[in-house]
């Protein structure tokens, strides 16, 4: 190599060889139309590189090349395998998912394991390097030379400037990626992944707030329906309001539309709850034979029978929108864990300011996610968990099986079970992985002979715990007169991710993709009393809340959720963490950018959703990153 000039070429071939084997590692797809951006902004870091390369004498301009391979390698091989394991791109403007993650070092080994070959791949290029480095020859730079790497610097620029604007006001369109919307999922997947985290750290240093784009409200509500909505005069907020974020905000709630009180408002007031927030339970793990209490559970009482469970960054993220029925965003998370933000709806503060004891229970560390700040913002001061009260009750170990799920409930049940009105949350454990080593996991024996992998035995093993635990729950609600009295409510916080789809295939009756019906599952709401109701709309985690609520008859406002109670006349809806999603009236496939209709829909359908779905998630941070529902209810006295 005689000339630095050369480097550009090298440097662009490294960056699209990452970009191209990491887009096909996560999204399966590589030659589509935003290749032209990927490569153009591509083209403008090869010149970046090459100038900052060819500044020093030879022997540095040598080692630097290296340094900028080993960060290329990082940067693609890191974003890659924190994608498998919170299912959405890092971000340097939170790290807290990241460390969290190191604690379950054998989750994260795993995922090693199961993608050395792609990491391998995505380090080939600082290898090559290695191998080849002593055959380079680094000379001196001339001046004409930095002038040509100068010009095709400004020319990649000009032409990145130029191809932003075709298409700009439409959906998602590049333009609107790059200036106006904060979606980095989607922002990779046009621009690439060194330009989207180039440029998210850029909005880390220097801010970036997106612009609510709704319509005004011009039809008037029929007085005849109730809505389930408080007094809120958003208009005098709006008035008062000094900062331009919240002003917006204020009148995105007012041109909301409450949802309607309905012939299930209230058919469980006075009811005690226990909420169970169950590891990696999947519709898959339902089996009258292997796990009778959740089949029974399941197939009784309200069946919702299109309802997903999306993975937005693991656990916390599938708690994050079950309790509060907003979307997260690791922004959002980041906010929630310092535990000052104010949640007047989460089922704990709303059952709480009711008279109700609330209780709140997990079998691993109490500090995981920053639960120990977390669950007082969610109405549970008295939060018990390992290492805060729970290792004296029971083992809290994790050697091959992570605590027990059962042994956990035989230690607590007892402590609420004779109070006159009770809400108790508990946060299971047995069910996460890893589920490998069957032939040492807990309840082994029982799945043992089954037809299929040694690790959906060993996920079949771990949810066979689940089963016992609710089992040993509802013959205590017996013995103690309580069941007819108590409703169970229990939702996953995300699918089995760490095992590959053809192997849960195993478990399905049929063919489940990648993206929508890997993620379909149960909700199950169930009381003694009540026969069984089939409840087809479509529906996620976000609206566990509001489902709630309405059914328990405590008093919230619809406005200010993006969950939706699932029994009202809403149309369903089911979001995904790279913005696609599924609603009673068509299917949305974010990075094809196309809408499959179940039925005839109007003309503006698909912008309006769009639209609607990207406010959800703007509305969702602000509302915790403001501190918007303390403002709210200090406004009504509360």
């Amino acid at each position: 190599m005689k000339r630095y000039s050369h480097l550009i070429s090298l440097y662009f071939i490294i960056i699209m060889y990452l970009e191209l084997w990491h887009r096909s590692f996560i999204y399966g797809s590589i030659w589509n139309f935003n290749l032209i951006y990927t490569s153009v902004f591509s083209l403008i870091w090869a010149t970046i590189f090459t100038f900052l390369s060819s500044l020093g004498k030879p022997k540095t301009n040598k080692i630097m090349i290296g340094i900028f391979l080993v960060i290329l390698s990082i940067v693609f091989s890191g974003n890659f395998i924190y994608m498998k394991l919170f299912s959405v791109p890092f971000t340097i403007r939170v790290t807290t998912l990241a460390s969290q993650a190191f604690e379950f070092l054998n989750i994260f080994f795993l995922v090693l394991k199961q993608n050395i070959a792609a990491l391998l791949i995505l380090w080939l290029p600082f290898i090559y390097y290695l191998l080849r480095i002593r055959k380079m020859n680094f000379e001196k730079t001339y001046y004409y030379e930095k002038k040509k790497i100068l010009v095709i610097f400004g020319i990649s620029i000009l032409c990145s400037l130029l191809i932003l604007f075709p298409f700009k006001n439409q959906e998602k369109s590049a333009y609107r990626l790059y200036w106006k919307e904060d979606d980095l999922m989607n922002s990779i997947r046009t621009f690439g992944l060194l330009t989207s985290e180039i440029k998210d750290i850029n909005r880390a240093i220097f801010g970036f707030e997106e612009e609510l784009n709704f319509n005004k409200r011009g039809d008037s509500k029929p007085k005849e329906i109730t809505y389930n909505e408080l007094d809120i005069d958003f208009e005098s907020l709006t008035e008062a309001e000094k900062e331009p974020i919240n002003r917006s905000l204020y009148e995105y709630f007012n041109n909301e539309i409450a949802t309607n009180k309905n012939e299930y408002t209230g058919l469980y007031t006075g009811k005690n709850l226990i909420f169970i927030l169950a590891e990696s339970f999947n519709s898959l793990a339902v089996s009258e034979q292997l796990t009778p209490t959740l089949y029974k559970l399941t197939n009784s009482g309200f069946h919702f029978s299109n309802f997903y469970s999306p993975v937005f960054l693991s656990t916390t993220g599938g708690e994050f929108q079950a309790m509060t029925g907003l979307i997260p965003t690791m922004e959002t998370l980041n906010e929630w864990y310092k535990g000052k933000v104010s949640l007047p709806f989460s089922i704990g503060n709303a059952f709480g300011k009711v008279g109700y004891q609330t209780h709140a229970y997990h079998n691993w560390e109490h500090n995981f996610y920053d639960r120990d700040k977390t669950m007082p913002t969610l109405g549970f001061p008295n939060y018990l968990a390992c290492n805060s009260g729970m290792e004296e009750l029971i083992d809290c170990s994790w050697d091959l099986n992570p605590p027990s799920d059962l042994d956990m409930m035989k230690k607590t049940v007892p402590k609420y079970i004779q109070e006159e009105s009770f809400i108790t949350y508990y946060i299971s454990v047995s069910g996460h992985s890893p589920y490998n080593l069957t032939s040492k996991k807990r309840n082994y024996e029982l799945v043992k002979d089954l037809p299929y992998s040694e690790t959906v035995k060993g996920y079949l093993a771990a949810q066979i715990e689940l089963d016992q635990a609710v089992e040993y729950l509802l013959e205590q609600l017996q013995e103690q007169g309580k069941l007819d009295d108590t409703v169970i409510c229990l939702v996953g916080d995300h699918y089995p991710y760490v095992i590959e789809v053809d192997k849960l295939n195993e478990l399905s009756e049929y063919q489940r993709d990648e993206l929508f019906e890997i993620h379909h599952s149960e909700f199950i709401i169930w009381n003694n009393e009540e026969e069984k109701t089939t409840i087809s709309k479509t529906g996620s985690q976000i609206d566990v809340l509001p489902t709630i609520l309405n059914l328990f008859g405590l008093e919230y406002d619809s406005r200010l959720m993006i969950g939706h109670d699932l029994l009202s006349d809403a149309e369903g809806l089911a979001i995904f963490s790279d913005m696609s999603w599924i609603s009673d009236s068509g299917t949305y496939v974010a990075k094809t950018k196309t809408f499959t209709p179940k039925k005839e829909v109007e003309q503006d359908y698909l912008t309006n959703m769009n639209k609607w779905i990207n406010n959800s998630v703007i509305v969702s941070r602000r509302i915790i990153t403001e501190d918007i529902y303390r403002k709210i209810m200090e406004s009504i006295g509360e």
